[in-house]
């Protein structure tokens, strides 16, 4: 059984990059990964939900995987999701991360003949990771979307019995008891990274120091500092940042959800990522103006442009 450092700060979890033809654009990556890195995240979290992994085709995420990993280095970490509806695919996907040099890889249950049983979900886990023993497994826990409603801490501690290299869990459900048996277990062993960018608050106080999130692509600042705010015991100015994101992220998701509401708002913050592929839909031109001024109005420019954000 391996024991991994716990990842602290902000792990971002990118959009892919298209053209208006439909192609993946790798050409945009360069950019967004150093604005990314310059404001001071941790990590990405390549070909997940927002990054529409389940909507490309093996050949497509391998691409994507390989024009991120040249940026991994100590401070900033690529973690490819792999999950699939296959697992042979998804064991596919874990060796040629771990071949290209990603820091680790992380895998959701499969959302088409999805499972509750935990021992199912980790047989499943256990022939992705053994793909790429050489590297961190990270279980992706997004049960409103597989379908898969699973207790995390007792796939952790069973888990951990058949896969060496777990190291711990994208945690993207409001369970918090079970978010703080999976904290507590094995004597606070496994990395626990929050999921939720809303209720980070809440995490941080059950004690998680990472978390990966979709509107980290844009106001990560936001985060740190409220992370920060919470780390020096300011719990007022902890809770004024909270609700400060969650009037950004009550605006992205009226704009149908948060990856295509995500990625308007990415392109309304100098990153142009292009369209979201079929069938998610595409926001109309008034529905764009609509977002903008929804977003002007709870103070998202001054909070993209880094104006100091003071406690009311």
């Amino acid at each position: 059984m391996n024991t991994y450092r716990k990842i602290e700060g902000l792990i971002t979890a990118v959009f892919t990059p298209f053209k208006e033809t439909g192609e993946i654009n790798l050409e945009a990556i360069p950019e967004y990964a150093m604005k990314l890195k310059q404001q001071g995240v941790a990590g990405v979290f390549v070909n997940g939900s927002s990054g529409e992994g389940m909507l490309l085709t093996t050949e497509e995420r391998k691409a994507v995987a390989e024009a991120w990993v040249p940026y991994d280095d100590e401070d900033f970490k690529v973690i490819i999701h792999v999950g699939s509806t296959s697992v042979r695919s998804s064991m596919d996907l874990a060796a040629h991360g771990q071949t290209i040099g990603a820091y680790a890889i992380a895998c959701m249950a499969p959302s088409f003949f999805s499972s509750s049983d935990v021992d199912v979900i980790i047989d499943y886990c256990r022939q992705v990771a053994s793909s790429a023993p050489d590297i961190p497994f990270y279980y992706y826990h997004l049960p409103g979307i597989t379908g898969s409603h699973i207790k995390v801490h007792a796939f952790l501690k069973k888990g951990s019995e058949v896969i060496p290299n777990l190291a711990g869990v994208k945690f993207t459900h409001n369970d918090f008891m079970d978010m703080h048996q999976c904290l507590a277990l094995q004597e606070g062993r496994f990395d626990v990274l929050h999921g939720h960018d809303e209720v980070l608050i809440n995490g941080l106080v059950l004690g998680v120091k990472g978390a990966i999130g979709t509107t980290y692509n844009f106001i990560p600042g936001l985060y740190i500092k409220l992370m920060e705010a919470y780390k020096n015991n300011d719990l007022v100015l902890a809770r004024h940042y909270q609700m400060k994101a969650i009037r950004v992220v009550e605006v992205m998701l009226r704009y149908v959800n948060a990856v295509v509401g995500g990625k308007a708002i990415m392109k309304l913050s100098g990153v142009d990522c292009g369209p979201c592929r079929t069938p998610l839909r595409n926001l109309t031109s008034r529905e764009l103006r609509d977002l903008e001024r929804e977003l002007a109005e709870v103070g998202f420019f001054e909070l993209l442009n880094g104006t100091p954000v003071k406690a009311s």
